[in-house]
């Protein structure tokens, strides 16, 4: 097939790859002088179909991806059509398929496993609070940039819920990592997504499929009846916290599942906190060991533990931050509700290095996501900071201890009633996961009454709406 010149106003530089529906090529856009991805509806397609339909179609495809906004989605620009083709323009993404990562590397660090997780359930979380699904998650769809950073592409086979628009045949999707509900013709949701990314979590802690077969009737099977071998009984290592997190990610029933991406999430965390596995314990494809995200031995850049950070040992030619031990905490508990567990070696890290507050923060930001998540997360910081003026002076001498008539001074706490914080509890893990129990328990003895309670735990929530939707719930 010849190279198309143009397409629209985009010059053509070269061909990305077909798919079921179309050609990928990139392109240039002239006027604003930036790459893109252009995705054709390829000759022999609508040779297949009517033509009108899948033009719909493929329009529909551009207005579902168009509407999401998010740093983990690849994003579409436009959608053009002219006598001979239909087109939609892209985000250019450079990067590596997680599919060709996958098969270079086996099975993946857990560092790198929670990485690509974290980021993935983000973008369909997101994605399904505005009502897209994509139906299609694979390895394949996922793009790796530098620094472990996660884009999911094609939407092409997502549906927004309320559409009444179908799909040319029975089927849409890849045998290995579509759900059950799908192969058997039924409405698939947001839970069909969770159900693929269970499958792509199974590869990554394992380095190989669930539901592997010599032949895609063989693989159906597999999907439909056949429970696949636990996470434990395949990597010896393995914490076995694992094992139920993977058995409700790819249960049978949509209703067994995970009913949202940020319920997967949570669980992850949770599994991640409980599993506690000693550094080095686990072994990599290659048989070198690997450093656990739960444990406190994550290595600094040249090689020094970060648990050096408790003994008050520093690096060479470094000059630590004093920061409030309240403070630091405060950090760690607004960083873990973006990356996890890993958050409290970070924060420890990200204090031997830094030389400036500016320094640390910007450290610990790079750790989040570009976008409203990151920028949070330092109004956050920005917000501490002010409220403690001690806060990045130079190192000093230790800090001399309170005594006990200062500590009298203080405003003493409210008493609350168990059943009081258990319902706050309960309330609260339904914004920010298994981290609920801690922030409960630390506002609790901050609080001196229930109004501010209520106060400091929905200052836990990043999100407006969600933020009142929790006050309310408690009333």
């Amino acid at each position: 097939m010849t190279l198309p010149e143009r397409i629209g106003k985009y010059e053509i530089r070269r061909e990305l790859g077909k798919g079921a529906m179309g050609t990928v090529y990139e392109g240039f856009d002239p006027v604003i002088e930036r790459p893109v991805a252009i995705k054709t509806i390829l000759a022999e397609y609508l040779a297949n179909v009517e033509s009108a339909a899948a033009v719909a179609r493929f329009k529909h495809e551009a207005q579902a991806g168009g509407r999401l906004q998010h740093p983990g989605i690849v994003g579409v620009y436009e959608f053009g059509e002219d006598q001979t083709m239909a087109f939609i323009v892209m985000e250019y993404v450079l990067g590596q398929e997680l599919r060709k990562l996958m098969r270079q590397r086996g099975r993946f660090a857990m560092i790198d496993v929670f990485e690509v997780m974290k980021q993935l359930l983000s973008a369909l979380d997101y994605s399904h609070k505005h009502g897209v699904v994509h139906r299609d998650i694979k390895p394949a769809n996922l793009m790796v940039l530098s620094g472990m950073k996660i884009k999911v592409m094609d939407f092409g086979v997502a549906r927004i819920q309320s559409s009444s628009l179908t799909q040319v045949g029975t089927v849409v999707g890849t045998p290995t990592h579509i759900s059950p509900e799908q192969l058997l013709g039924l409405p698939a949701d947001g839970r069909s997504d969770l159900w693929a990314a269970g499958v792509i979590l199974y590869e990554l802690l394992t380095g190989r499929g669930p539901f592997v077969a010599e032949t895609p009737v063989a693989v159906m099977h597999n999907v439909l009846h056949a429970d696949p071998a636990p996470l434990s009984a395949i990597v010896p290592s393995m914490p076995a916290v694992f094992d139920a997190v993977m058995a409700r990610a790819l249960a049978k029933k949509p209703d067994e599942r995970f009913q949202t991406a940020r319920d997967f999430a949570s669980a992850l965390v949770a599994a991640f906190v409980k599993s506690k596995p000693v550094a080095g314990a686990a072994q990599q494809a290659d048989g070198s060991a690997e450093p656990s995200p739960a444990a406190a031995g994550v290595l600094n850049d040249d090689g020094a533990g970060a648990a050096g950070a408790a003994s008050g040992k520093t690096m060479p030619g470094s000059q630590p931050l004093t920061l409030p031990p309240e403070m630091l905490a405060e950090i760690e508990s607004s960083l873990v509700r973006s990356i996890g567990p890993l958050a409290k070696v970070l924060v420890r890290k990200s204090v031997l290095h830094a030389r400036s507050v500016e320094e640390f923060n910007s450290e610990l930001a790079e750790n989040i996501p570009e976008g409203i998540e990151r920028s949070d997360f330092l109004k956050r910081i920005e917000r501490l900071e002010r409220s403690s003026p001690s806060a990045a002076l130079p190192l000093p001498a230790p800090t001399t201890p309170r005594s006990p008539q200062e500590s009298v001074a203080a405003k003493p706490a409210a008493v609350f009633d168990p059943e009081t914080l258990a319902a706050a509890e309960q309330r609260l893990a339904l914004y920010v996961g298994p981290l609920a129990k801690l922030l409960v328990k630390r506002a609790a003895s901050e609080s001196g009454d229930l109004r501010e309670l209520h106060r400091k735990l929905a200052e836990q929530i990043d999100s407006e709406p969600e933020r009142a939707a929790f006050l309310k719930g408690l009333r």
